[in-house]
């Protein structure tokens, strides 16, 4: 029999950040890297995980100072009015991402499936269907991505060596060619897709306190565990169709699935199963948003009874940035966002409240 008293082991969270941080950072960046820096994308690769390793060392040290998670010692140590901003500005960012792994969820599954579906129908269902898995708590989902960890990733393996048997290995000359300003650009698109990072400030309350350091340790194995992959699929892509024609591709990764052969019967449509391990770990991404964005307008509403209403308002809000990330032909507004509301949340709210935190001990003192 399973427990149910809505605390996840390390081994869990290991295996919960690895899905968050591998869906959308092997669909989105090949492309933006091979743009960025060609074939030192490598380098910036390496980077963005070093400066996600630096971040979460700080998260880390934040937090074991607040002894609790962000967002209940922010209920005990600031003003309500402060409280409710900070709530609010967490609400949206969380609402946004959500949103934004919707939205590519969604184009996968029109682009790769479904071709000439709608895409607002798809859209629903898989909020709806997300919409279900929030209902069972952290603890339920942490029990499936447990068993579907060992299974996506060893075909995930087998499928890339495959692949790497079909190299053209003239692609992969010309390193040390692009400047450092190119590849420090692309080294912060890495990190952007760290983003799921910033989660660890809500798990104190999943986990229990003794593991806390063991928290930490398999976060941070499990970024790099993402960025390992990262790295052998965007050498495999670069020699498999060149930095060139990388750039032009939305997301070459199926692109490269599909174009894997294979022989044998019961084999020939492994690549199609293949690409559910975007559709998994972008599902896990979304759920993980829709999740804390539920709690967070519980916290802002400070009642349990409508918790499912709550999570309806989310799901309406998230439909809408999916769309309007849908309809618009560019992003940029979504790079404003990140780069105004998520980037000075993730990186400055934490220490903030902590200084916050000491100066009323010491003025109470």
């Amino acid at each position: 029999m399973f427990s149910n008293n809505n605390r996840i082991s390390t081994r869990q969270v290991f295996r919960l950040f690895v899905f968050d941080f591998v869906g959308e950072s092997t669909l989105i960046l090949p492309s933006q890297l091979a743009a960025f820096a060609g074939n030192d994308g490598l380098a910036s690769i390496v980077l963005g995980g070093i400066m996600g390793s630096l971040y979460l060392w700080y998260l880390a040290y934040v937090l074991k100072k607040m002894e609790t998670d962000l967002v209940t010692y922010m209920e005990r140590i600031l003003p309500a009015w402060m409280k409710k901003i900070f709530l609010v500005l967490l609400l949206v960012y969380f609402t946004g991402m959500a949103g934004y792994g919707a939205y590519i969820f969604s184009d996968v599954i029109q682009k790769g499936l479904i071709a000439g579906e709608s895409f607002p129908l798809i859209l629903i269902l898989v909020l709806l269907t997300a919409g279900y898995a929030v209902c069972g708590g952290i603890e339920s989902r942490a029990r499936v991505y447990e068993i579907l960890f060992v299974v996506l990733f060893v075909l995930l393996a087998v499928m890339l060596l495959i692949a790497a048997g079909d190299l053209e290995m003239e692609y992969l000359y010309g390193f040390f060619q692009a400047d450092t300003g190119s590849v420090m650009k692309g080294s912060l698109a890495v990190f952007f897709c760290l983003m799921p990072l910033f989660l660890l400030a809500f798990f104190p309350s999943y986990v229990q306190k003794a593991k806390w350091g063991k928290l930490v340790h398999a976060v941070h194995a499990a970024m790099w565990f993402a960025i390992g992959v990262l790295a052998v699929l965007y050498v495999i892509l670069l020699g498999s169709f060149g930095s060139r024609s990388l750039t032009t591709m939305k997301y070459p990764a199926i692109t490269l699935m599909s174009s894997i052969h294979l022989r044998g019967s019961f084999l020939k449509r492994l690549d199609a199963f293949m690409i559910a391990i975007w559709f998994f770990t972008l599902f896990a991404l979304v759920t993980v948003f829709l999740f804390y964005a539920q709690e967070l307008v519980q916290k802002l509403r400070k009642k349990d009874t409508h918790k499912k209403w709550y999570l309806c308002g989310v799901m309406a809000a998230v439909f809408g940035v999916a769309e309007m990330l849908h309809q618009s032909s560019h992003g940029e507004w979504f790079r404003d966002y990140l780069l105004y509301i998520g980037i000075p949340l993730f990186l400055f709210l934490p220490l903030f409240v902590l200084l916050w935190g000491k100066g009323k001990k010491r003025h109470e003192g």
